[in-house]
């Protein structure tokens, strides 16, 4: 760890240097291993134009050092010129290592030439007898896979490497946790987060990344267990507080999530996003006076911007239409171009049957946020307004998309099947939903509330349906 930190220092004071003679215009020298290091954080950073400014200075002192032309490849192949990288390989020393190899490796992987990278990577793999070179190299392989976005491929080595040597390097589980998220695969990347904890088990990252991967897929009970054990190791930790809040928030537990947002309120007075959090909840909990004390308190800190929008929208959740028209109009014009007040215009058009209307402001609201569920969402609600049942589908289809699980698009789907009455689509609808799902939209269609309906099977379940439809 000491060599790792003196080694980094020293790159850091070699950037330093270097970048103060470049603004004093000074004449630049550096050994060619000192001019690497530079090249290597620049690199990192991923400041492309820096990296290349370097190395092209660097070979113009050092032109025939080996290291350096392989940096050189290295800049071509991150600057999107493979193929001029494949062609420049050709002419460099291969010295036979694995770090030139991987280079290689990489280029081939952004060319797509996948079936070529396989072949070198097979051939060293089982050139390699040493389990813990082997896991390394592997390992490598699977960084790089990741690197250009293929994430399958990338999972596949790294779990490899896993099985040869499990502890051998600990961020090989970190990039695992981080894919299987990125596939959506919350079941696995909480249970490599937990054999991370089994390693190091006092990791306050960790801990609060397993409760992110628990909220994520929806076991918002152990979500909350896993961030209190984070603050049982940074205690009064705001960012862990708020992750928390919002996650009772999502648990049914307002009362709760208002409480820990008091408090934090009270730790950090100057995080605007606590108020907003706060308003959030209280408006959940229809407390409708503390909302307007939030909202008072928060312009008073933080100035009048969006204020006005704010309490406009609390007076609609107060079906006090008259009022929230009376905010809308005192609406300073530079915020007329928001989505806040498209959103506002939306819902006041809808409150006063301005479908039309409500609808435009609504795709103004979209055009402004083009994947926003909430938008969608109420575009499904006034195509529905407005009988437009198969463009209500269409966007209820296009939330589902995004949200799989979004609260009650899947029901107001079916009930839009229903009202258009095409069989197909109605079934794929059903697809949908498990037979649970299904004896609960059952009870709401037939009005069988009370009726115990175990015994029906799926085939009898979806027969009913239709007879209802």
């Amino acid at each position: 760890m000491g060599k790792k930190r003196n080694e980094h220092k020293r790159r850091e004071e070699l950037v330093e240097k270097y970048e103060q003679n470049l603004a004093d215009d000074k004449v630049i020298y550096f050994d060619a291993a000192d001019f690497s290091l530079i090249f290597d954080h620049y690199i990192d950073h991923l400041y492309l134009d820096d990296a290349e400014e370097v190395i092209e200075l660097a070979l113009s002192i050092h032109p025939t050092n080996d290291e350096l032309k392989m940096q050189n490849a290295k800049a071509m192949i991150y600057t999107g010129r493979q193929e001029q990288a494949e062609e420049y390989m050709k002419t460099l020393h291969d010295d036979g290592s694995t770090e030139f190899l991987l280079l290689k490796i990489e280029n081939l992987l952004r060319l797509y030439k996948t079936k070529e990278a396989t072949e070198l990577i097979d051939d060293k793999i089982e050139e390699l007898t040493d389990d813990l070179e082997k896991a390394d190299f592997i390992a490598q392989v699977g960084f790089l896979s990741l690197d250009v976005d293929d994430y399958f491929e990338g999972i596949e080595y790294l779990e490899y490497a896993l099985e040869i040597d499990a502890e051998f390097n600990l961020h090989v589980y970190v990039e695992l946790i981080d894919a299987h998220e990125m596939t959506g695969s919350y079941e696995m990347a909480i249970y490599y987060n937990n054999r991370l904890l089994d390693l190091i088990p006092y990791s306050f990252d960790n801990w609060v990344n397993l409760g992110k991967l628990y909220a994520l897929n929806r076991q918002y009970d152990k979500a909350v267990d896993a961030y209190d054990m984070a603050l049982t190791i940074k205690e009064g930790n705001s960012q862990v507080l708020k992750m928390k809040a919002l996650t009772l928030y999502l648990n049914d537990n307002a009362e709760e999530a208002v409480r820990i947002f008091n408090s934090c309120i009270k730790s950090n007075p100057d995080d605007e996003s606590l108020y907003d959090s706060l308003i959030e909840g209280y408006e959940y909990l229809e407390r409708y006076d503390k909302v307007e004390e939030v909202i008072s308190e928060k312009e008073r800190r933080f100035g009048s911007e969006g204020i006005v929008i704010r309490r406009a929208m609390l007076a609609l959740l107060m079906n006090n239409v008259e009022l929230a028209r009376e905010f809308m109009e005192l609406v300073p014009e530079e915020e007329q171009q928001t989505i806040d007040y498209f959103m506002l215009e939306g819902e006041l058009m809808f409150e006063e049957k301005r479908y039309l209307e409500s609808e435009a402001a609504y795709i103004k609201a979209a055009l402004h946020s083009p994947r926003n569920e909430e938008v969608i969402d109420r575009l499904a609600n006034v195509s529905v307004a407005q009988e437009k049942y198969e463009q209500a589908a269409s966007y209820l289809e296009e939330l589902l998309k995004y949200d799989p699980t979004y609260p009650t698009a899947r029901a107001r789907l079916a009930f839009v099947r229903f009202e258009i009455g095409v069989k197909e689509p109605f079934e794929k609808a059903m697809e949908r939903f498990s037979e649970d799902e299904l004896r609960s939209l059952l009870r709401v269609v037939s009005g069988r509330e009370e009726e115990n309906l175990s015994k029906l099977n799926r085939e009898r379940l979806l027969i009913q349906l239709n007879e209802a439809r």
